[in-house]
């Protein structure tokens, strides 16, 4: 589905834009991917500023709450995080709108060592924070996700997994029900991570960018599913030896297969759902990252039994 452009906008939003940098815009550039139908431009002022906007009608009502949730917690974290922090927010019965700031720079490539080492560097950054205290815990957040496999093998829904799962539902049922002692802690998780929410800039440091699945965890969950990330790219990626960068000290495999089977499971459910308006490739995502999951789980503990 084609974004929406700056233009579309009503003008009432496009100047509360403008009021609130001072200047009038004189370009915007809309920005493709993700996941949303939503406004992702950015926007270039008269007077130099430049900044990175978002919007999104109430009709789209799931997207709308993830806006205005992103705004309250970009809000409260610490502006010294790797971050694209915010500038102005608003919200009405019609539009939730962020200006954020504008980070010149790149996605990080998915073969490239440098990168993921600065990806990783700057999540090990972000545990080191104190999360906000009424940011939920990561542990509830996936409390849903705990129970998937028992659920789909009740709803004899196996077969839309893997020969694998199969053979193997005891053991991710097992791994899943464990999920929220894993990820227990008070640490800073993004929650989202994936390349196309991180950016590389000028000075090589990783910002960290869509910040509406923030939590409190134990601080080495965005690192596992960044690497999950890569493994849905290319499955052959070696991610194994780099579970040893400083961001993982204090977890082990038993910590990290709890996280890839419950959100395995919860995307092989999830994936099977009509897609929410406006987010046609939300599910076909989904699907593709429960399949690395559970290779990777199966890969892990192959691994172990060696």
């Amino acid at each position: 589905m084609a974004r929406l452009e700056w233009s579309e906008l009503p003008s009432d939003v496009r100047t509360r834009v403008e009021q609130s940098a001072g200047s009038t815009v004189e370009e915007a550039r809309t920005q493709h991917g993700g996941f949303s139908a939503g406004l992702a431009s950015r926007v270039f002022f008269a007077d130099g500023q430049r900044c990175f906007v978002k919007a999104v009608h109430a009709s789209s009502s799931g997207t709308f709450d993830l806006y205005r949730r992103e705004a309250d917690i970009l809000r409260m974290i610490p502006r010294d995080l790797p971050a694209a922090h915010l500038i102005d927010a608003f919200d009405d019965d019609h539009w939730a709108v962020l200006t954020i700031e504008d980070v010149d720079g790149r996605h990080p490539r998915k073969d490239s060592p440098l990168d993921t080492a600065l990806v990783l560097d700057a999540i090990a950054a972000l545990a080191a924070a104190e999360p906000p205290a009424s940011l939920p815990r990561l542990a509830d957040e996936l409390a849903e996700d705990a129970g998937s496999w028992e659920r789909l093998a009740r709803a004899d829904l196996l077969g839309t997994t893997t020969p694998w799962c199969i053979e193997n539902v005891a053991l991710l049922q097992e791994h899943a029900g464990r999920v929220g002692s894993a990820v227990a802690g008070e640490r800073l998780v993004h929650g989202d991570l994936r390349a196309d929410n991180i950016l590389i800039d000028g000075a090589g440091c990783a910002r960290l960018l869509d910040w509406p699945w923030a939590a409190r965890g134990a601080g080495w969950e965005d690192a596992l599913l960044y690497l999950l990330d890569l493994r849905v790219e290319d499955p052959a990626a070696d991610v194994e030896s780099l579970r040893s960068h400083p961001v993982f000290d204090g977890s082990a495999a038993a910590d990290h297969i709890p996280l890839l089977a419950a959100i395995g499971g919860g995307w092989f459910e999830k994936c099977r759902w009509p897609a929410p308006p406006g987010m046609d490739a939300l599910r076909d995502f989904q699907r593709r990252e429960a399949l690395a999951a559970v290779d990777w789980i199966a890969q892990i503990t192959a691994t172990a039994g060696d």
